[in-house]
């Protein structure tokens, strides 16, 4: 029996240019949680005058639960390397990483009702994809689209043998599972 281990996971970020860019990251902790969809509105059992009788029948609640942000979270070691630069500047709102501009993806995808998500009341917020690759004979790939990392939920931890960066994203997007990476160009490259 194959099995998947923490060997065969990868990671991206990308962003919303029409060819996004992309930066792969070596997250050798293996921990990446995040969960397999978006959560479902409530089903909202409604009584005959608080009575269960043939009158009895389910509505559907609020679109608050669907649109609130699912969570994911990862680690990775820092590097002496130009992709602890990068990997920074992408996480603090883009802008410029290793020299190419990165655009958010806020407002690209449609969780709710066939309309768009809708923008931060604060325009400085960026968003970007992410990507979880489990590389094996069939490959599975869970894409988490319009995820921001705000700061200072962000920590960074100083081992005898190593420093490691702690990340939480907050999903406002879309949660779907294929088997590719989005085609992309590396931001690196």
């Amino acid at each position: 029996m194959a099995k998947f281990t923490n060997r065969k996971g990868k990671l991206r970020l990308y962003d919303g240019t029409a060819t996004p860019y992309y930066l792969e990251i070596e997250f050798d902790k293996g921990d990446f949680s995040g969960p397999m969809g978006i959560p479902k509105t409530d089903e909202i059992l409604v009584l005959n005058r608080g009575g269960y009788d043939a009158y009895a029948h389910y509505i559907e609640g609020s679109d608050e639960k669907v649109m609130e942000p699912s969570e994911i979270s990862f680690s990775c070691l820092i590097e002496d390397t130009t992709i602890t630069t990068d990997l920074l500047a992408w996480i603090e709102g883009g802008g410029t990483v290793s020299g190419q501009t990165v655009v958010t993806t806020k407002e690209d995808t449609q969780r709710a009702r066939s309309v768009a998500s809708p923008a931060f009341a604060d325009t400085n917020k960026a968003t970007y994809n992410v990507e979880y690759k489990l590389d094996g004979a069939t490959d599975i790939v869970w894409h988490y689209n319009e995820v921001y990392f705000e700061l200072s939920e962000q920590s960074f931890s100083e081992g005898e043998d190593e420093v490691s960066l702690s990340l939480k994203g907050k999903v406002y997007g879309t949660i779907t599972r294929d088997t590719a990476f989005t085609t992309g160009t590396d931001v690196t490259e």
